[in-house]
């Protein structure tokens, strides 16, 4: 079995899942693991207790960080529906089972390997590469993202790879992401006469079919990652059965492309909900309960991109394929606190499986990975 399977088993049976667990067991794995690689610097820092960031860095001749590969250590819950041990680390038909396998403790150990056959191939790099595993990518904050920011290990021309499950196709452009919780009040009142009080409901049930509606509707496209979408993803609202509404509450899940930015969008959702309710006695607010996670984009031709390419038509014959996600990584949100324009996307395993009961990541894959990340590093910086 080779080496880049056998981590990937290991990373795969520590558990690390977000909200639910922590990622301090999965970090300090990986920061032992850097500290047999000679030449291989690793630093562990502490984002919240018991949730590090480790930070293993491979110096050139220059310490200027040209290349970052990105991989978090944390997963989503395991949920249910699982016919296979999670954290068994199953292997059948060359598929490795469990949680994480492919969101993304196999691109992990691929960029891993990548750093580890740089560092014991000889030769020296013009300048440094850097990986950075990453805590809590799953949470609301992205913390883990946040504090690689804070710390500048990203300068605003580095090269930035999430090695996120792509089925090995490069992605150059994420959608923005905003949730919105909207919250209506009305007046409560005896069912058998509704008229005397304000549905807050109803007026909620208006504003979202209104603002729907409105999303079907608009221009605003990208060739990539396509139109605008709102999802209303969470309601409640009332007390009781026989007692009109006084408040009702939803949250929504928006999507943006280039060029929407999310002022614009915000201000005309507030103008949609304004017209849409009927009763002139709800009072409403909408408010933006995440971190700001615009959309962005990286240009196809860059030379991160052609030492990409060369290392991919050598080992899998053909050229390297773009794509645009409606998602966001910990890419993106670099890239958008630091200006970086170089925010992209590689890696092994299928994005459609990402937090589903019976997760896999294909065993080829990974292998491949490995090997096209390795030469992606030598062409762009031996």
């Amino acid at each position: 079995m080779s080496e880049v399977v056998e981590l990937t088993k290991k990373l795969v049976g520590i558990r690390s899942e977000n909200p639910t667990g922590n990622e301090k067991e999965i970090a300090f794995f990986v920061k032992e693991w850097f500290s047999e690689i000679p030449g291989v610097q690793t630093e562990i820092f502490e984002v919240k207790p018991d949730r590090p960031n480790v930070v293993a860095r491979l110096e050139g001749e220059s310490h200027y960080p040209r290349l970052v590969c990105l991989g978090h250590t944390d997963t989503v819950p395991v949920g249910e529906g699982w016919t296979k041990d999670p954290f068994g680390r199953d292997m059948k038909e060359g598929r490795l089972f469990g949680r994480g396998s492919s969101d993304m403790k196999g691109g992990l150990a691929a960029a891993m390997m990548a750093l580890k056959n740089a560092a014991t191939c000889g030769k020296k790099l013009r300048e440094s590469f850097i990986v950075c595993a990453t805590m809590d990518e799953e949470g609301i904050d992205m913390l883990g993202a946040l504090d690689v920011v804070a710390r500048n290990i990203v300068k605003k021309d580095t090269f930035l790879i999430a090695c996120e499950p792509t089925g090995l196709k490069c992605g150059v452009e994420h959608k923005g992401v905003i949730w919105y919780e909207l919250v209506t009040r009305g007046v409560s009142a005896h069912a058998g006469n509704p008229d005397v009080g304000s549905n807050a409901v109803y007026a909620l049930g208006e504003a979202q079919v209104a603002l729907k509606k409105a999303f079907d509707g608009m221009s605003e496209k990208s060739p990539r990652v396509g139109s605008p979408t709102i999802t209303i993803s969470k309601i409640e609202g009332g007390h009781k059965t026989n007692v009109v509404p006084d408040w009702a509450r939803c949250e929504m899940d928006v999507r943006i492309p280039i060029p929407m930015e999310i002022g614009e969008i915000t201000g005309r959702m507030k103008e949609i909900i304004s017209l849409a309710i009927s009763d002139r006695k709800i009072t409403w607010n909408l408010r933006q309960f995440n971190i700001d996670r615009p959309p962005v984009v990286a240009p196809e031709d860059s030379q991160l991109t052609r030492s990409l390419d060369k290392a991919f038509q050598k080992h899998m014959g053909r050229q390297l394929e773009f794509f645009g996600l409606p998602a966001y990584t910990d890419a993106s949100i670099i890239s958008a606190r630091t200006g970086n324009p170089y925010g992209y996307l590689f890696g092994p395993g299928i994005l459609e499986l990402a937090h589903t009961a019976d997760e896999y990541v294909p065993v080829k894959d990974l292998e491949n990975a490995e090997k096209i990340l390795t030469d992606m590093v030598m062409n762009l910086l031996a």
